[in-house]
């Protein structure tokens, strides 16, 4: 019956901490290219993509004034297209791609600027986001299953939208399990706020004889020439891809111990955070991952299960059990209020926002600790041993044992474990 239950809680949270795909609101330094930060270039020269200045800003959208955005370029030349892959591939369900979006210009012809692709392609694009200049002036967003030709064209929106105001694009692709030709795809356009939950879509659902893709794996960015058709001119910014129409965006702000130099950590690097029942034996209800940016201690995170309620917050450092080296750290006692409509919560402020206190003060800013290499939940004797083998060995690379984030394994990652040790630290729960 154990095996059972711990079988059931890893499906689970396997299954939800995948539910945030993809966040990116191009929150790196002014000019730097789009390949320095997880996007791939796979399609064209010159024009690459860049972040630049400024970003753009909708109301209640998460990522609404946070950091910069990019920019596609409207050209007649070769230019360079990238993609960046999901958290984890898509291939059951419905996989949400929502972004702000300005059309500077665009052309009567219009073409595709955003689009999936599956996790091993680079030319086989599904659920495909177009923009034209309409006849009135104006610009129409349109979509298609995939490819087009005569026969299956891309179908448009009403021209309704105008050139230099931001809109919200949302991109559906619902993958059905009738036939290999019956998936489906919808485009959603907001002038102001998105609804708490899913409207009619203004394009669609369409879908096509074409074969359904297997899964979806990156989500891509398109520009210059294709054929006879240029796609627009665009900026965007906020792209969120994940698996419900509206998850809940919570903010949170970590210090993590061997990373944190004073001010900023030395590397921006993923956490987990689990949402647990605030009452035995504290279920976790819902989980998801991000990633803490090195300037400002925040991440984003998408939940798309939990109610409404108080729960914990446990955070885990870094993603992959592997390469852990931090203490669970929970919430303050009593749990924390939870809602759909997101919210923030700041571990930095004081020792008490983690439960039992349990964090350290470096300067005025309070960190989770970190040390525990073997993940067993306690700072000791073994982690130092680890550290000091792998130290021996000139290790390096992201490793557990690299408790700075230098890459190396050296003095400085074993002092903070037998720190941590002779002060037991520990895990703290309820």
């Amino acid at each position: 019956m154990k095996k059972i239950i711990l079988l059931f809680c890893f499906v689970f949270i396997s299954s939800v901490s995948n539910s945030q795909l993809v966040v990116e609101n191009f929150d790196y330094p002014l000019g730097d290219s789009l390949q320095q930060h997880n996007w791939v270039p796979f399609s064209g020269a010159g024009f690459g993509l860049l972040v630049t200045s400024p970003g753009l800003t909708f109301p209640s959208y998460p990522g609404s004034g946070v950091g910069f955005a990019t920019t596609l370029t409207l050209t007649n030349l070769s230019a360079q297209d990238a993609y960046r892959s999901f958290s984890s591939d898509i291939t059951s369900g419905s996989v949400y791609t929502s972004f702000m979006v300005r059309i500077d210009t665009a052309t009567s012809l219009g073409n595709y600027f955003v689009s999936y692709l599956p996790s091993t392609s680079t030319s086989n694009y599904y659920g495909r986001v177009y923009a034209k200049t309409a006849s009135n002036g104006n610009i129409a967003f349109g979509i298609s299953k995939s490819s087009t030709n005569i026969s299956i064209p891309e179908v448009y929106s009403d021209s309704v939208y105008s050139k230099g105001v931001t809109y919200v694009v949302v991109v559906k692709y619902k993958f059905n399990t009738g036939t290999t030709t019956d998936d489906e795809v919808s485009l959603f356009v907001f002038n102001s706020a998105l609804p708490n939950t899913e409207p009619a879509p203004n394009v669609g659902p369409i879908t096509t004889t074409q074969t359904d893709v297997n899964n979806l794996g990156r989500i891509a960015l398109r520009q210059g020439l294709s054929g006879n058709a240029i796609t627009p001119g665009a900026v965007v910014d906020g792209i969120r891809v994940t698996q419900s129409w509206k998850p809940s965006i919570w903010s949170f702000k970590l210090g993590i111990q061997g990373l944190f130099n004073g001010s900023t950590l030395n590397i921006s690097d993923t956490t987990n955070i689990y949402v647990r029942n605030n009452t035995s034996p504290y279920m976790v209800i819902d989980s998801a991952t991000s990633i803490i940016n090195s300037a400002t201690l925040t991440g984003n995170y998408a939940f798309n299960f939990a109610p409404n309620g108080t729960y914990y917050f446990e955070v885990k450092y870094r993603k992959s059990p592997v390469y852990r080296n931090g203490i669970s750290t929970w919430s303050k006692s009593g749990g924390e209020p939870f809602t759909s409509s997101g919210g923030s919560y700041d571990f930095t402020t004081a020792a008490s926002k983690a439960f039992g206190s349990n964090q350290i003060l470096i300067g005025t800013t309070y960190n989770t600790y970190n040390g525990d290499v073997n993940q067993d939940d306690v700072v000791d004797l073994t982690d130092g041993s680890n550290i000091d083998n792998d130290a021996f060995n000139f290790a390096g690379g992201y490793l557990n044992t690299d408790l700075t984030g230098d890459d190396v394994v050296d003095l400085g990652d074993a002092t903070i474990a037998d720190n941590n040790a002779g002060n037991f630290v520990s895990v703290i729960t309820p």
